[in-house]
């Protein structure tokens, strides 16, 4: 089982669980975005309290990429304050944590994250990325697809595919003003998945306006957009499980910036999704 479409709902109304599933990190709170029940990978946004602290040696059993949202946290010796990014694969050892006011970071793993109990002499630092300032990053406004370009999105990579041989996370940046010409345009499909975050300002498709806190996880195959902002967007974008390709549907679908929240959500989720959310928190 595929995790399920969700698309979009706002972090601000899930709410705040005890620890990681899986068991790890109990001292911590958590909100799953979404997840995959069986193959146990997830997208989670982890809020550690102040005077967290870890002496003894850690090291899950998952791969963990994290941005942080707000606060601070210091891992091996590196501070990690809000819009900096790393990624730890399975079986990296943390020799010593600890937040002295607080973190709240987004946080993705590739499997159930779970205490690696027997950990080796010498940490795993295959895909390690230690630490990234995300402001120290230069932006790119390249367009590789032309149809595009009356977006003017910007992105600074984070992490790279090799397999597939394209970004894997990144941020993500459109303007303000932006609308497809003449108001309308064709919808688009990817032969992978696409996950996003809001982290600022907004985005409005045929679902809704999607603000700060907004996420969805949409599978391979489905159709979304047009897409268009008054104010401008911030995000963080994952691909996953496939190539990001853009297949543009043939027909032009009618573009407009006030558009009703009508997410699409499985049914456990539901209760999530029956208003938008107006109010001042990011997540």
């Amino acid at each position: 089982m595929a995790r399920p479409w969700i698309e979009y709902l706002f972090s601000q109304k899930l709410p705040w669980q005890s620890g990681l599933y899986g068991g790890a990190r109990g001292d911590v709170e958590s909100k799953v975005l979404s997840i995959d029940r069986n193959a146990g990978d997830s997208s989670t946004i982890i809020r550690y309290p102040a005077r967290w602290q870890r002496d003894v040696p850690e090291a899950l059993t998952a791969e963990e990429e994290m941005y942080v949202l707000d606060g601070e946290i210091e891992i091996n010796g590196h501070t990690y304050t809000r819009d900096t990014y790393a990624c730890f694969p399975a079986g990296h050892i943390r020799e010593n944590a600890l937040s002295d006011k607080g973190c709240v970071a987004l946080t993705f793993f590739d499997s159930i994250p779970m205490q690696l109990k027997n950990m080796s002499a010498r940490t795993n630092t295959k895909g390690l990325i230690e630490y990234l300032d995300t402001y120290e990053l230069k932006w790119d406004s390249s367009v590789a697809d032309p149809a595009l370009e009356w977006m003017g999105n910007r992105r600074k990579v984070l992490k790279w595919d090799p397999e597939y041989n394209q970004k894997a996370t990144f941020i993500f940046s459109t303007p303000p003003q932006i609308f497809p010409e003449n108001w309308a345009c064709p919808t688009l499909t990817h032969p992978c998945v696409e996950e996003a975050f809001m982290l600022a300002g907004e985005l409005t498709g045929p679902l809704g306006r999607m603000t700060a806190g907004s996420y969805f996880w949409r599978p391979e195959g489905k159709p979304h957009g047009p897409y268009g902002t008054r104010d401008g967007g911030f995000s963080l974008i994952r691909f996953k499980y496939g190539q990001h390709i853009n297949v543009w549907g043939d027909k032009d679908v009618p573009y407009a910036l006030d558009v009703p929240y009508k997410p699409i959500l499985p049914e456990e989720m539901k209760v999530y999704g029956k208003d938008s959310y107006d109010g001042p928190e990011r997540y």
